[in-house]
């Protein structure tokens, strides 16, 4: 008789824990199967625009740094397959986002001439060089290093911003970036490093510019100028004569090699306009795209959890089932179970699908941002190829014109 009603208490204990279980998976699949609440994780939300710095003082034309922003890497290096990344459109948002921080950067009237180049061969006085870690029209992540012609280095910057939908919202007429206050953070941040030098060590800046282009033209002429510090910055040990005919001679040169570089500009220009209002849609889908599957993933993990944990339930209870009504409501749970883990698998699809939806997109705007080939005369040489491929011929040349030149003397 004891042993029958423990027999009893033990099955009652048992039946009470998979009821429990299977209102629990009941509930959860309530809950999962809702309409979920993702209002606070993907909060639409309009940003204010930050307020771009301009100099606290009037800075000498002497003194103004030429700023050169060498195409953005982009990172495509970094990605693996699971990430929705297209080399076309990444190739182009390097272009663009480079443009876009030298227009922001004019802006501040703090520096001299800002030029996006091919290559950070090209010299200047500063240079902005940076990654693309992450970009989908949500979110921007860029790695951002300043250092400027002596070598020395300004800082070396994570800059992350997500935006909005109201970013994307053409009711607003909104034409700038989305990403306007990344590019203005990065500005204000050069402009306050750019405060701590004196006029004098500004004007040094732009003088090692000149000598480094002069010495890559007439190293026998300039090696004994410029010299390197134990920290691997250059410092310099005399100057030339202002009337110096060599040193004439390479300003001429380098004037020339300004001329190319603006032409480039021009076509970094003209390149990041015709892109502009493809790419701000493409922006816009992948955004939607992107915030969707991201939503259907969260959906999708947790149906799968709940799922699998009430599949475990259901095994277990049958596993300890000494009753018919005890193994009927193990078998509902780990149905319920299997339900919900079904559900769950079906968000994960569906949240792919989603992100295959972006790729499409990416297919169908590299017809219009694909880089066009430029041909430039000069006498009767064309440059032809990439961007970095023609400077690197304009470079050849320039240096057959300056033996010339010094061979007519």
């Amino acid at each position: 008789m004891k042993t029958s009603i423990a027999e009893t208490n033990r099955a009652n204990q048992i039946q009470r824990k998979l009821i429990a279980a299977t209102l629990f998976a009941c509930v959860a699949v309530l809950a999962i199967t809702a309409p979920p609440a993702v209002a606070a994780t993907d909060k639409i939300t309009s940003s204010t625009a930050l307020t771009l710095r301009t100099p606290s003082q009037q800075i000498s034309d002497a003194a103004l740094l030429d700023v050169g922003i060498p195409t953005l890497n982009d990172g495509l290096y970094l990605t693996d397959e699971s990430d929705t990344v297209f080399p076309e459109v990444r190739y182009a948002e390097a272009i663009y986002f480079s443009n876009q921080l030298a227009k922001v950067m004019e802006k501040s009237g703090a520096w001299g001439a800002i030029r996006v180049t091919p290559t950070d061969s090209v010299i200047m006085d500063l240079y902005i060089t940076g990654t693309i870690l992450q970009s989908d029209g949500e979110t921007m992540d860029l790695d951002i290093q300043v250092r400027d012609s002596s070598g020395k280095q300004w800082f070396a910057k994570n800059y992350k911003q997500t935006t909005g939908k109201y970013a994307y919202d053409r009711r607003l007429k909104r034409l700038g970036d989305p990403f306007q206050n990344l590019f203005i953070r990065i500005a204000n941040d050069l402009l306050a490093y750019r405060e701590k030098l004196s006029e004098q060590q500004a004007i040094e800046l732009r003088t090692i510019s000149e000598l480094r282009f002069a010495k890559s033209f007439s190293p026998e002429a300039f090696d004994s100028y410029v010299s390197e510090r134990r920290d691997g910055t250059l410092k310099i040990d005399r100057l030339p004569a202002e009337n110096d005919s060599i040193l004439m001679r390479v300003r001429k040169i380098r004037d020339r090699d300004y001329l190319y570089i603006d032409t480039m500009q021009d076509y970094y220009d003209g390149f990041s306009q015709q892109m502009h209002m493809a790419y701000q849609d493409f922006r816009r889908s992948s955004y939607d795209s992107v915030v969707k599957a991201r939503q259907l993933e969260k959906q999708g993990n947790r149906r799968i959890v709940a799922g699998i944990g009430a599949i475990l339930a259901g095994i277990y209870g049958r596993s300890q089932a000494e009753t018919r009504m005890v193994n009927d409501a193990s078998t509902a749970t780990a149905a319920v179970g299997g339900f919900v883990l079904k559900s769950g698998l079906e968000k994960k699809q569906e949240a792919a699908a989603y992100n295959e939806s972006v790729a499409e997109m990416g297919s169908s705007l590299e017809a219009e941002i694909a880089p066009q080939v430029i041909e430039l005369e000069d006498r009767t040489v064309t440059l032809t190829g990439t961007v970095q491929a023609q400077y690197q011929q304009w470079q050849e040349l320039l240096h057959k014109i300056y033996k010339q030149e010094r061979g007519t003397l």
